[in-house]
């Protein structure tokens, strides 16, 4: 052992007494102290050394806050530091993750702690999905948390993480708020997880999405309403006379189809594109979609559908002069 760790674990040590005497403040404050000087020093593989074993240490003796706020340091080391993406991926990823998930799924601190480490991963990944092994921890945290909110606010961490897992958590989200719901909302929920998917290249999970929500609704007291008709891998619904499911009906159709068109993407592919946006756009336009359905368009095929609006300025001088040229 060399002389800094040596140094570093008569801190912990010292630490650790402290929090096993019930001087959990006083505890907390000298480890931040011997930290901000390590950090100021641009020290800071011991800064995030001493962090991650004192939020261990104050998790073993259950004082989840003070271990919550040293995370938070945590997170302002690792952004000072700025190591490369795959250092910091190779050498400290694992230790957020596992810190995260000793973590009481019901602890009041997860939501927090899940929107500055999102924040954090976002930044640092480049990426809209951050680590996905790490939106997957946060995501499965505020998932079984027991709170409505956090419940609710774990979908976009599940969708982001992309993993087999998460997405039968998010079915079974989708589906039992769904049941709550009216009938003919059965699209709406589906797109919830089909539009995110498609947007983040996630095909693959798509699919799975579609497959594993019809075939809950099929189980459902709700089967009567809707009679699905085998087309290949599509199980399209025909539009019958009921105004009450017809848009929720052609939602199902077009989110099938949308999968359909992008697992074919290159420019050839675009022409059906935006035929079928086309053909579903008023539909789209109700339920709040076109937007999100365009930027697929741009994303997968360079070509967009929905009309961008002139600039306001340049139409309100225009109407002043006269609307001349």
């Amino acid at each position: 052992m060399d002389a800094t760790q040596g140094k570093l674990q008569k801190s912990l040590a010292r630490f650790k007494e402290r929090i096993s005497n019930g001087s959990y403040y006083e505890a907390q404050q000298t480890m931040r102290a011997i930290i901000n000087r390590h950090v100021n020093s641009g020290n800071y593989g011991s800064a995030v050394e001493l962090l991650y074993q004192s939020s261990k240490i104050l998790m073993e003796f259950k004082r989840y806050d003070e271990a919550c706020d040293l995370l938070l340091y945590m997170i302002e080391v690792f952004e000072k530091e700025n190591k490369s993406v795959d250092e910091f991926k190779a050498h400290d990823l694992s230790k957020l993750i596992e810190l995260i998930n000793v973590i009481p799924d019901e602890d009041p601190n997860i939501l927090n702690l899940a929107k500055e480490v999102s924040k954090f991963a976002v930044k640092k990944s480049g990426s809209e999905g951050g680590f996905p092994a790490l939106s997957f921890v946060i995501g499965s945290k505020l998932y079984y948390s027991g709170s409505v909110d956090q419940i609710n606010a774990s979908e976009h961490y599940l969708l982001v993480s992309g993993t087999p897992e998460s997405l039968q958590m998010l079915v079974d989200l989708e589906f039992g708020a769904y049941l709550l719901d009216q009938p003919n909302t059965f699209g709406t929920y589906l797109a919830r997880m089909v539009i995110p998917y498609v947007t983040f290249g996630n095909l693959k999970l798509a699919r799975k999405s579609v497959v594993d929500m019809i075939s809950k609704l099929k189980e459902s007291d709700r089967s009567g309403l809707f009679s699905f008709q085998q087309s290949g891998d599509l199980q399209i619904l025909e539009l019958g006379t009921d105004t009450d499911l017809q848009d929720c009906y052609g939602l199902v159709n077009f989110l099938q189809l949308l999968i359909e068109v992008c697992e074919r993407a290159n420019s050839e592919n675009a022409a059906n594109f935006k035929l079928l946006v086309n053909r579903y756009f008023q539909l789209l336009e109700r339920n709040n979609l076109a937007l999100k359905v365009n930027a697929i368009g741009e994303s997968y095929f360079g070509v967009s559908i929905v009309q961008k609006s002139a600039n306001m300025l340049q139409e309100m001088m225009s109407g002043l002069l006269g609307g001349g040229k």
